[in-house]
C-alpha cells in the first residue's frame, strides 16, 4: 500500500527534488514506511510507502526492459504470484518478491490492456514507457484505491490524494457548481469530476495514456460489469468456493491481518472463512451506548463461535464532538457519511494489532441487501403473470434516467436524495444542465441491465460504493496508514453475484438470498435470520450538542461560510429542520461535514501552495 503522484511539464523543473519533497509529505500517513522517487527531465514521479509484501526489498519504482519500464503502485495485486510464475516461463527474471515488479514485467510482456485484463487487486498504477515517452494510469476495477489528475496543455499531474493537486499553482481549484448540486442531494460527489473545477478522478475500470512530449490524457475503458442476468447455473458450491477464494486471496500479507466484524451477515461471513486460515484472527467491532443503534452483542457471539481474538470499542457523544474536526481532516474531498466517525476511530484502534483488515463493503450491492431495492422486485399476484408484471417495473424503472433529477427523490438504484431540486436552487442560485457526458453514459449503460433489480444495484455499484463506501474506508484507515481490503469485490465474484437471478438476490422481503443460503457453511443461524439493520447513529441529539458548543446555528454558519451557497438559506433550512424535529440527519451532518471539510482543506493547501512558491512557476 502506498500513495502515488507525479508532474509533466514541458518545460524542466527548476528543483524536482524540491517539489517531491513538499508533495509527498502531505501523504505520509498513506505511507509511513518510506519513499520511492524517479526523476528523469520533464517528468517526475514518486510515492510513500506502507510495508504489507517484501518488507525489506519491495521499493519502488520497479522496472524492466532494461529500466525502460518503471513501474509505481498504490494497492495490492493479490494474484501477482501466479502472474510471476507465467512471467518467468517467458524468461522475465525477477529481483524482489514485490507485486509491483510483476506489473513492471506484465507491461513489458502484455502491454497495458493485457496487464490489466490479468490483474486481480485494488489498485492505482503508473507506468512510464521511457522508450515510447507514454505514462500509463489505471485505476482498479471497483474504485478501491483513489486516483486524481489535472492538466493544463503544458502541464500534467497526478496523485493519490487531491491535495497535491490542488496546491499546484496552476490549478483552478474553483468549487464546481455541478459537483455541489450533486454533494446536496446526495452527501457526495459521484463520477469523473471531484468538488472542484479542474481536478477530475480516474474512474474504476478506466485508464489514461498521456504522451510525455504533448502530457493531454486519452481515455480509455478497460473494465465495466458485463450486465447479463443468469439463468440459475451457479451452485451454492460455486458461490461458496469463490467466497472462499475471495477470502483467502486478501489475506495474502507479510503483515498482520484482522477484521472488521460488525454482527451483520457480510462481515461475519468474512470473519468465519478467515478464521480458518488464519486461527484466532484479530476482529474488531464498535458499539453504541443506545442499544437501538447497537449490533456488538451479535457480533462478539460471532467472534466467540469462530475462535477469533475480538476487540470491542464503545462510540458515544463525546467522541463525535472529538472527532468530527479530525474526520473532515483526514479527508481530500468532502463526503458526508455518518459512518465514517465511529469507522475512524475504530481504525484507529486496530492499527494497534494489525496492517490489514478485511471488511463487508460491496456485499450489499452485488447481492442486493438494501431495503430500498425492493421497489424494484416483482410481486406474485393472482391476476398478473410474473413475467408481465416484471415487463411494467422495467419500463417503470427507465422514468429514473437521470442521476438526481428523477420524477421521485431518488436515484436510479432508489437511493434516497437529501433534497429537492428546488431546495438547492435556493442553497446555490445556479441554473443546471441536466446531465454531463459521465451522467449520459451512466445511464446508457444501466440500460444493459437485464432486469429492474440488476439495473438498480448496478447504478450503486458505479456511484454509492466508489464515491462513498470505498472513499470512507480508504480515507478512513490510511489516516491510521491502515490498509484496508474488500474481499467482496474480487471480480469474479462480482460478475456471479450481479448476474445471479433476480430472487437468488432479493425475494419476498428476504434480501441476498444466495448469499445468506451459502453462509450457513460457516455463520450461525441467528446471524443469518437477521435483517440488515442499517447504520444510524443517535445524530439529532449530536448536532444540537454541535452546534451549542459553537454558539448557535447561525454563528456557526456565519464564521464558516462555504463557496457558493447562500448562508442565509443554508441558516434558516438548519434551523427549521432543528426546531421542527424534521427527519433529516443526512442532510443536517452533510452540511456540517462540508464545512468543516472546506475549512481544513483551504488551510493545508494555502500553507502548500507557499511552500511550493521556490519551485514551480
Amino acid at each position: 500500500m502506498c500513495a502515488i503522484l507525479g508532474l509533466i511539464d514541458k518545460k524542466t523543473f527548476k528543483d524536482p527534488g524540491g517539489i517531491l519533497d513538499s508533495l509527498l509529505d502531505t501523504m505520509i500517513f498513506r505511507g509511513p514506511d518510506g519513499e520511492g522517487r524517479y526523476i528523469e527531465g520533464n517528468v517526475i514521479m514518486g510515492m510513500r510507502r506502507l510495508s504489507v509484501i517484501d518488507l525489506e526489498h519491495g521499493w519502488q519504482p520497479l522496472k524492466s526492459r532494461n529500466d525502460e519500464i518503471v513501474a509505481f503502485q498504490n494497492g495490492e495485486i493479490y494474484n501477482y504470484k501466479e502472474l510471476r510464475k507465467e512471467l518467468e516461463q517467458q524468461n522475465h527474471i525477477f529481483h524482489t518478491n514485490s507485486d509491483t515488479e510483476v506489473l513492471a514485467h506484465g507491461y513489458a510482456l502484455w502491454g497495458i490492456e493485457g496487464l490489466l485484463q490479468r490483474i486481480d487487486g485494488m489498485y492505482a498504477i503508473a507506468i512510464l514507457d521511457r522508450t515510447r515517452r507514454e505514462l500509463h494510469l489505471a485505476r482498479d476495477r471497483f474504485g478501491e484505491k483513489p486516483l486524481f489528475y489535472c492538466f493544463n496543455g503544458d502541464r500534467f499531474a497526478y496523485a493519490s490524494n487531491l491535495i497535491p493537486l490542488a496546491a499546484l499553482p496552476w490549478v483552478n481549484i474553483d468549487i464546481s457548481p455541478c459537483s455541489l448540486d450533486r454533494y446536496l442531494a446526495l452527501h457526495y460527489v459521484p463520477g469523473d469530476k471531484t468538488i472542484f473545477k479542474n481536478i477530475y478522478r480516474v474512474l474504476p475500470g478506466e485508464r489514461l495514456l498521456i504522451p510525455i512530449d504533448k502530457p493531454l490524457p486519452v481515455r480509455y475503458r478497460y473494465y465495466r460489469i458485463n450486465l447479463q442476468e443468469d439463468d440459475g447455473m451457479v451452485t451454492d458450491d460455486e458461490l461458496a468456493g469463490c467466497l472462499e477464494n475471495a477470502v483467502k486471496s486478501r489475506l495474502i500479507a507479510d503483515v498482520p491481518a484482522g477484521v472488521f466484524l460488525s454482527g451483520g451477515l457480510d462481515s461475519s461471513i468474512i470473519a468465519a472463512i478467515a478464521a480458518r486460515h488464519v486461527p484466532a484472527i484479530d476482529t474488531f467491532s464498535m458499539g453504541f451506548q443506545s442499544r437501538e443503534h447497537d449490533e456488538s452483542d451479535h457480533a462478539r457471539h460471532l467472534a466467540r463461535s469462530i475462535g477469533s481474538n475480538h476487540h470491542h470499542f464503545i462510540f458515544n457523544e463525546e467522541d463525535f464532538l472529538t472527532f468530527l474536526p479530525m474526520v473532515a481532516s483526514a479527508l481530500d474531498e468532502p463526503v458526508g457519511d455518518q459512518a465514517m466517525l465511529p469507522l475512524y476511530w475504530l481504525c484507529r484502534e486496530a492499527r494497534r494489532y494489525v496492517t490489514v483488515v478485511l471488511s463487508g463493503e460491496g456485499a450489499d450491492e452485488v447481492f442486493s441487501g438494501y431495503d430500498y431495492y425492493a421497489r424494484f422486485i416483482a410481486k406474485n399476484d393472482k391476476w398478473i403473470g410474473v413475467r408481465q408484471l416484471l415487463t411494467r417495473l422495467a419500463a417503470k424503472s427507465t422514468q429514473y434516467n437521470h442521476l438526481i433529477q428523477n420524477h421521485d427523490p431518488i436515484t436510479p438504484s432508489g437511493f434516497p436524495l437529501l433534497t429537492d431540486r428546488a431546495e438547492r436552487q435556493r442553497l446555490i442560485n445556479y441554473s443546471f444542465v441536466e446531465s454531463d457526458d459521465w451522467e449520459m453514459d451512466f445511464i446508457s449503460w444501466l440500460s444493459e441491465a437485464k432486469s429492474p433489480l440488476q439495473r438498480a444495484s448496478a447504478a450503486d455499484m458505479a456511484t454509492w460504493l466508489p464515491d462513498d463506501l470505498l472513499i470512507k474506508y480508504d480515507r478512513m484507515a490510511m489516516a491510521h496508514s491502515l490498509e484496508g481490503r474488500a474481499p467482496y469485490l474480487m471480480p469474479q465474484l462480482v460478475e456471479m453475484g450481479l448476474n445471479l437471478p433476480a430472487d437468488e438476490r432479493m425475494i419476498h422481503g428476504v434480501s441476498k438470498k444466495a448469499l445468506r443460503r451459502v453462509a450457513s457453511r460457516w455463520v450461525p443461524n441467528e446471524i443469518l435470520q437477521r435483517r440488515k439493520q442499517g447504520f444510524v447513529l443517535p445524530m439529532r441529539k449530536w448536532l444540537n450538542s454541535w452546534f451549542v458548543k459553537y454558539g448557535d446555528v447561525e454563528s456557526y454558519f456565519i464564521s464558516n461560510e462555504f463557496p457558493l451557497i447562500n448562508s442565509k438559506e443554508l441558516i434558516k433550512m438548519v434551523s427549521l429542520d432543528l426546531n421542527q424535529g424534521v427527519n433529516r440527519e443526512r442532510l443536517l451532518f452533510a452540511l456540517l461535514l462540508l464545512v468543516e471539510w472546506y475549512n481544513s482543506f483551504s488551510f493545508r493547501v494555502t500553507e502548500l501552495r507557499n511552500s511550493l512558491s521556490d519551485y514551480i512557476e
